[in-house]
């Protein structure tokens, strides 16, 4: 599979979108969980979707990082 080569722009506005996407997903994560076991399954269901999520947000924003440190080399 062939890399697509980004650009150092394209990187960091990539990273500030993942930055603040994470945020979104730790604040939710910090939320109680509901009285009722029905709403609790479902907000655990949700918590598990958000875990993958950000997961998935930081294995990419290892990536940028490894991009960002080969372009620096680079220079």
């Amino acid at each position: 599979m062939t890399k697509i080569k980004r650009t150092r722009e394209q990187l960091l506005k990539r990273q500030a979108e993942i930055e603040k996407q994470l945020n979104r997903v730790s604040v939710d994560e910090r939320m109680e969980l509901d009285n009722d076991l029905e709403d609790q399954a479902i907000q655990t269901e949700h918590q598990e979707v958000s875990t993958t999520m950000a997961n998935n947000l930081l294995r990419e924003l290892n990536e940028i990082e490894d991009e960002l440190l080969d372009l620096d080399e680079e220079d």
